[in-house]
């Protein structure tokens, strides 16, 4: 039996210092979240902080030079700064009227409780400052420093807190790094380039060094689309899935829509269910949802390995995966995959196809999708005024459309090249025409003298 937990944390970017973090979207993107009912509420007022390794490393070196609660300090809001002013004054008057022993602020912010703390020991030298015990918002305030049980929490003790504070969610991702845990995804390469840029820092200018953070950072990944992408093969027509989306993959294994595969499984349950209206493209529910198919792929190659359907347990399942160990899925790409391990794979992509408007001035690329959507699944980029540029999804469908479009006097289609096609290479093409005629000229100019 397994027994899965689903959390959905969100992320919110954060203002710390000289760090203000910032993220953009597209409207496609608004549109597509508004469709899947995503709480932006939940996100803006909720949302957990985070730093990248890079971010961090700014911060280290600030705590390093013993710059940070000057940085901070000068990064304060006009509100923040009140507060502060307001803590030293109830510090004041506490000091000066008062005689009780201790003093409690109430300071939720963390980076205000920091500040707070070393700006109380600079104005007011005799106290003692520490964090309160069970409550992480309050800061104690000791009057004597003789007082038995009075510390001063040291230094490196508030930096230490105020790190853990601000990581935020990156303390998850630093603790599944450091377990080497098996990251589980469908349809992950996207979420590799978040990863890099939200926990480990900007995309670097080569892809090599894209592939090698990511494999250091998660050594063993497995995407489930890449997965049933080559599993699919080994069943027939009538017994696979009809489509590898999450969706209809989880439908698939959970509603046991191939018998023999169901042979031998281990039950897999949902501790928490989710919301009755939950759909998918929420993250703990797609979590579950990647993870279950992967225990019953691994119980499916781990069968095929032994030659019968029996139950399989944990370690013999991620044995059978181990081919598809760090392989990501790629959409429409030149690659069918990213292999985080070594070389990508060889192109097997049918060629690009250039289309020119014979008749009109400027190309309709709806015109062109239209005219060719009988052919199959092809994506249409406009490139020029006149021309377009076409991919499609197999080499069937490229013969196909030149086939058909041979002799046309509406549109005329090739096989798209670089050389001949691109404006570089137009111009690399004439520059050579020109510096071959001109060298002739020059040599039978010479020759006629």
């Amino acid at each position: 039996m397994y027994t899965a937990v689903g959390y959905t944390f969100h992320l919110c970017p954060q203002v710390f210092g000289d760090i203000d973090q910032s993220f953009m979207f597209q409207a496609s993107t608004l549109r597509f979240l508004c469709r899947h009912n995503f709480d932006f509420n939940k996100f803006t007022y909720e949302g957990l902080p985070y730093l990248s390794k890079a971010e961090e490393d700014v911060i280290q070196q600030h705590l390093n030079k013993n710059t940070l609660f000057q940085n901070l300090s000068h990064s304060l809001e006009m509100e923040e700064e009140k507060l502060l002013q307001s803590y030293c004054s109830e510090v004041s008057k506490w000091l000066s009227s008062s005689d009780e022993g201790t003093l409690y602020l109430d300071i939720k912010s963390p980076v205000l409780r920091y500040i707070a703390h070393n700006e109380i020991r600079m104005r007011f030298p005799g106290v003692l400052t520490t964090d309160s015990l069970g409550n992480s918002n309050k800061v104690l305030i000791y009057r004597d420093k003789y007082v038995e049980g009075s510390n001063n929490a040291p230094k490196a003790i508030l930096e230490e807190n105020l790190k853990n504070n601000i990581l935020g969610f990156s303390l998850i991702i630093n603790l599944l790094a450091s377990y080497k845990k098996p990251i589980i995804g469908h349809n992950m390469f996207l979420d590799t380039i978040l990863l890099h840029n939200q926990f480990i820092g900007p995309l670097p200018n080569k892809y090599s060094t894209f592939k090698k953070n990511i494999h250091e950072l998660f050594p063993n990944m497995y995407d489930t689309k890449y997965i049933s992408h080559e599993m699919g093969r080994k069943l027939t027509f009538d017994e696979v899935w009809k489509s590898n989306a999450l969706q209809d993959l989880y439908e698939f294994f959970s509603e046991g829509k191939c018998k023999k595969l169901q042979q031998g499984v281990n039950p897999i349950r949902l501790k928490t269910p989710f919301n009755v209206k939950q759909s998918y493209h929420e993250a703990g529910w797609d979590s579950y949802c990647s993870g279950y198919c992967f225990i019953r792929m691994g119980h499916w190659a781990a069968c095929e390995i032994s030659g019968k359907y029996r139950p399989v347990g944990p370690k013999e399942k991620l044995a059978a995966m181990s081919p598809y160990c760090n392989r990501v899925n790629v959409i429409r790409g030149a690659v069918p995959y990213v292999n985080f391990v070594g070389e990508d794979p060889q192109s097997h992509r049918p060629s690009i196809l250039l289309i020119k408007a014979l008749k009109d001035r400027a190309i309709n690329v709806s015109q062109v999708a239209s005219a060719l959507s009988s052919f199959g699944s092809i994506d249409i980029k406009p490139y020029g005024s006149r021309t377009a540029l076409i991919a499609a999804g197999t080499h069937n469908t490229v013969d196909r459309i030149l086939k058909q479009y041979k002799n046309s006097g509406e549109y005329r289609i090739s096989v798209y090249s670089a050389y001949r096609h691109s404006v570089a290479g137009r111009v690399a093409m004439w520059s050579g025409a020109l510096l071959t005629g001109s060298l002739v000229l020059y040599f039978f100019h010479k020759k006629m003298k």
